[in-house]
């Protein structure tokens, strides 16, 4: 077997299981906030987006832009609070559930409309760690 074979297969094994050990972190945090925090609704009051020139390509494409929706929520203490985050599709007067912890409402949120970024990850992890183990049974024929 070559060893670059071997390299190769077990970086793809680590790299799939780190996604998907860091996936599932993040998504046990979620979840505790969803158990622990506030829930109310928030609504997207205005989108931003941020164009990141660079200076290698001339030309602009889908990656040079970053498109943030800006949520606004009234928390259980009468104020109302802004909070940003990164989205394919934020359209103004959107309204989605947002757990938020009390105590600090504008750092420790999590919108229910990003949970498609738990079964992205465990998918892309999964194709990480299919691929280091066909690459190294190929390998060690």
């Amino acid at each position: 077997m070559n060893k670059w074979d071997r390299i190769f297969s077990l970086l793809a094994l680590v790299a799939g299981l780190g996604i998907i050990v860091l996936i599932i972190t993040d998504n046990n945090k979620n979840n505790y906030l969803k158990k622990t925090g506030a829930k109310t609704t928030a609504t997207v009051v205005r989108t931003l987006v941020v164009f990141n020139k660079t200076k290698s390509r001339t030309h602009d494409s889908f990656k040079d832009k970053s498109i943030y929706g800006i949520y606004q929520f009234k928390a259980t203490n009468g104020q109302t609070y802004e909070v940003q985050a990164t989205t394919s599709g934020a359209h103004i007067g959107e309204k989605t559930i947002i757990y938020y912890d009390p105590a600090n409402p504008q750092l420790t949120y999590y919108l229910d409309s990003d949970a498609y970024g738990f079964f992205l990850g465990l998918g892309i992890g999964s194709i990480m760690i299919i691929l280091g183990v066909v690459f190294y049974k190929k390998a060690s024929r």
